[in-house]
Formats: C-alpha cells, structure tokens, sequence
C-alpha cells in the first residue's frame, strides 16, 4: 500500500488557503479540522462532498475536473440580532474574498487549478440552543484539471 502525502492533497492545501482567509476575518480563528466539527465555538470543518469529479474529458488524455466542499463553522447563535448579523457578515465577507481572489488569480496551491468559487451563501444548518452554538455552511467549488 502506498504512502499518501496528506498536506499534500487538495483538501490540505484548500484548507491552508482558506485558513489565511480566517486569519484575515477572525482574530480568535483556530485551524480548519477535516470532517470533523468540534463543540467549541470558532472552529471550522472542511468536508468534501461526493459530487462526480470529471466536468470534461479531453480528447488528449486530460481532463477538467471539480471537487466541492462543505466548509461548517460553529458559531454563538441566540435570539440576540446583533450576534446573528455578525455571523451573517462573517459569511458575505468570507464569500467577498472568495470571489475577490479568484478574480485577481490568488488560488489555493493545489496542481492544475483554475478557479474557485462559494456555491451559496453561508447559512445556519442547524441551532444547538442549550449550547448557544448553531452550525453554519458555506458549499465551495474547485476547478482544476489533471493529466
């Protein structure tokens, strides 16, 4: 069985780049977990979604080819609307710098990528009232191609 390079693959190095992103929104930003969504507030899961990878094959071997992700944040949620308002901000800026970067070229350092993109808009996924934490969920898409 081969070793596999883990901060090597494109769910590492999305990771890494949307981490300096945090950095930039969030002072009290911890590292993004792989599949896993702790209890604490502030933190960040990365999730791949099992979508069909090849977008177009080309006639010359290659091929174009997309992953998606679930990027979940657990966030303070009560009835108090200045809370919510901040955890919407957090989620238009996020998708703001996004779109930003992708324009002017500023993509994760993943081989062969093109573009990436936020599917929606960041939204709650479900409220935890006796935490007062809810789960927030934004969907991102990588382009690349391969061969």
């Amino acid at each position: 069985m081969a070793i596999i390079d883990v901060e090597n693959t494109r769910i590492a190095k999305l990771g890494e780049y949307l981490e300096t992103i945090l950095q930039e929104l969030n002072d009290k930003y911890k590292k993004i977990n792989a599949d896993f969504l702790g209890i604490e507030v502030n933190n960040y899961s990365l999730d791949k979604i099992p979508t069909a990878s090849v977008v177009e094959p080309y006639v010359t071997g290659g091929r174009l080819c997309r992953d998606v992700y679930s990027f979940r944040s657990r966030n303070p949620y009560s009835s108090d609307r200045l809370s919510n308002l901040k955890n919407i901000g957090f989620f238009e800026s996020f998708q703001r710098i996004i779109s930003s970067n992708n324009d002017k070229g500023i993509l994760p350092k993943i081989d062969g990528i093109i573009s990436i993109e936020c599917l929606n808009q960041g939204t709650v996924n479900y409220a935890d009232e006796s935490m007062k934490t809810a789960v927030f969920d934004i969907q991102l898409q990588i382009i690349y191609e391969e061969g």
